[in-house]
């Protein structure tokens, strides 16, 4: 790779590989200045559809498909635009639609995802990020970092409108629409950047790749990649006609949903759900200190419980300042009266009580030049992040005084629960804040003897 030290342009994509890549050049302010991409080089993810019907509808149920439907995109892209007039379209478009990035289409003006879809521009820029965003993909790409300037700096390298597809298929099929070309770098975690690795002033502010990187017995040996995850593999043609193969599934499945719907609409649900719920265990006890099944009248109550991650990054990650992840604990006497709680909400968009001090709760807070907190990304200076460590565990406790005169059963009960966005995030869009679900990834219970005096 070259860098240019000249003023006017940044070399990106001057790379040599086995495959052939395209090049782009961008000037200080993230904007193309040049390149050898042409918007038309990029079909729609349409015209993978009847040969690849299963990928097709697997894609368009992801937040892939949704990049350019986000309601909370747009609303956070033009604020953008607002503050950096010279850097902010380019900058969350670099991710958002890698099309119109490096092909140098500019998308300023466009307040709504409705507004763009009745524009003229294809359908290749309308849909986000489709697969010939993925299946051009030549090299594996850094993570962006962005200094005070926030300009874009995404080095994609990639081969669209040649005809050619690549993927991690070793021996592809021929077929009379493309070429097929096996590419190593498809099943590397590598594959997921530039976009889901993100730092700004030197702030970790988005790293999810970096996370998983950081654990040396899965990033020598690509171990628990990002997509035996979030591609899940199965068993099934890659094409039509084509033979039976072990392929990766194309949900791209996360913690984030098509707000637009309630949850239970949503065609996503039963596998965010499937990932949560496989994503941290809890137990009463620590490793030197048992949990107590028989207490005396009058005594506190003391509860340790271990938090126990079975996560490849951290949890929440990435923008996890916008996430949420906590204990519920509650204690109920035989009649089901409350006795003691922490993290109990109301209702799925209730605000969590940040002033109870026995709250345990997973998330990341940013704060801008003034050490205020900030929802922006991009005004980040410094962060707080207390999510909870890929692989670690933590230990926690309750302690509270029992009812001077209550004895019998207790029955304790332990929730760790998510939210993709803190309901306070969601204030301006009332209508997406009443389908935010609460997602229960882990529930224990146990009974304490309450003997008399």
């Amino acid at each position: 790779m070259i860098i240019s030290a000249c003023n006017e342009t940044i070399a990106l994509t001057e790379k040599k590989s086995e495959f052939p890549t395209k090049a782009y050049k961008l000037n200080e302010n993230g904007s193309v200045h040049s390149t050898s991409i042409d918007i038309e080089d990029f079909e729609s993810s349409e015209n993978c559809k009847s040969c690849h019907e299963d990928h097709y509808k697997e894609w368009s149920e992801s937040m892939h498909a949704y990049a350019m439907k986000d309601p909370v995109f747009f609303s956070g892209w033009n604020g953008e635009q607002q503050k950096r007039h010279e850097t902010g379209e380019r900058f969350c478009i670099q991710c958002h639609n890698p099309v119109a990035f490096v092909s140098g289409v500019d998308l300023s003006g466009f307040l709504t995802a409705e507004d763009l879809e009745a524009s003229d521009h294809p359908q290749s820029i309308k849909e986000g990020i489709g697969c010939a965003v993925c299946h051009s993909m030549t090299e594996l790409s850094p993570s962006i970092h962005t200094e005070d300037i926030i300009a874009a700096n995404a080095k994609y390298f990639m081969n669209p409108g040649e005809g050619v597809y690549y993927g991690s298929i070793e021996n592809p099929v021929e077929n009379d629409y493309h070429a097929s070309e096996y590419n190593p770098a498809f099943p590397r975690s590598e594959a997921c950047l530039p976009c889901h690795d993100i730092t700004i002033r030197g702030v970790e502010a988005e790293i999810t790749f970096t996370e998983w990187n950081r654990i040396p017995g899965l990033a020598m040996g690509n171990l628990l990649s990002c997509q035996e995850c979030h591609m899940p593999v199965t068993t099934r043609p890659a094409a039509k006609d084509g033979p039976e193969r072990v392929v990766h599934r194309h949900t791209f499945v996360g913690v984030d949903l098509d707000l637009t719907r309630p949850a239970e609409e949503n065609p996503q649900i039963d596998e965010v759900k499937s990932l949560l719920e496989n994503a941290v265990e809890l137990n009463f006890g620590w490793p030197n200190d048992s949990f107590t099944a028989t207490v005396q009248q009058g005594d506190s109550l003391y509860i340790p419980i271990t938090i126990t991650s079975l996560t490849a990054h951290s949890l929440p990650s990435g923008v996890s300042f916008a996430r949420e992840a906590w204990i519920e604990l509650t204690v109920r006497d035989t009649d089901e009266s409350l006795l003691f709680q922490s993290g109990l909400v109301a209702t799925d968009t209730s605000a969590l009580d940040l002033l109870d001090s026995n709250l345990v709760l997973f998330t990341s807070t940013l704060f801008d030049e003034n050490g205020e907190e900030t929802g922006s990304v991009t005004d980040v200076h410094s962060m707080e992040n207390n999510s909870l460590l890929a692989f670690s565990k933590q230990f926690r406790q309750y302690l509270f005084p029992l009812p001077i005169d209550y004895s019998g059963e207790l029955s304790v009960h332990a929730r760790m629960l998510f939210r993709s966005f803190k309901p306070a995030s969601l204030s301006s869009h009332p209508d997406l804040l009443k389908n935010l679900p609460i997602i229960e990834m882990e529930s224990i219970s146990e009974t304490i003897s309450v003997t008399p005096l």
